[in-house]
């Protein structure tokens, strides 16, 4: 055997060493590291779960209090609606003229539901009322509040009737 033949047995029979260390430990120990760096980002997830359930049952007592201090309960939300309505109307002299049912639409993924409803009364009565249903109940947003002037020609009276249009996205 020459030199030349000996050196290129010994580079073959080297890379076929590397080659057989790296099938055998090195692709071993790569897949054992990936297992264990998966395992230890799981280890950060679920060591966050105790603070998350707190963080979340702090959130559900503050949501609770909400409902309980704009008196929303189990009933349905149109209810709720008509009793703030309702009890407005009879603080500030206005008139229930029609409430409608409800119109649900789903749009990418969310549904929205619109309340329709008229109400008579003074202009500054109509739009306190737009102010208490969107700012201070939070029911919705007002999408549409549309004034019309109707004259009862029976009587000579004038009266101002506004259409809501309410919103609510769930």
């Amino acid at each position: 055997m020459t030199i030349k033949q000996k050196n290129t047995t010994l580079v073959i029979s080297f890379f076929g060493v590397l080659l057989l260390g790296y099938f055998l430990s090195i692709s071993v120990t790569l897949s054992l590291k990936k297992n264990y760096d998966t395992l230890k980002t799981q280890e950060q997830i679920y060591s966050n779960i105790p603070k998350r359930l707190q963080i979340l049952s702090q959130k559900e007592r503050y949501y609770d209090s909400l409902l309980q201090h704009y008196q929303i309960t189990e009933t349905s939300l149109q209810n709720n609606l008509l009793k703030t309505i309702d009890r407005y109307a009879i603080n500030h002299n206005i008139k229930i003229i029609s409430f409608d049912e409800p119109h649900s639409v789903i749009q990418n993924g969310k549904k929205t539901n619109s309340y329709a409803f008229r109400v008579s009364g003074d202009f500054n009565a109509i739009l306190g009322l737009a102010y208490q249903l969107e700012q201070r109940s939070k029911f919705g947003m007002i999408a549409s509040l549309e004034f019309e002037k109707l004259k009862n020609y029976r009587t000579g009276q004038t009266t101002l009737e506004g259409a809501f249009v309410l919103q609510l996205v769930q």
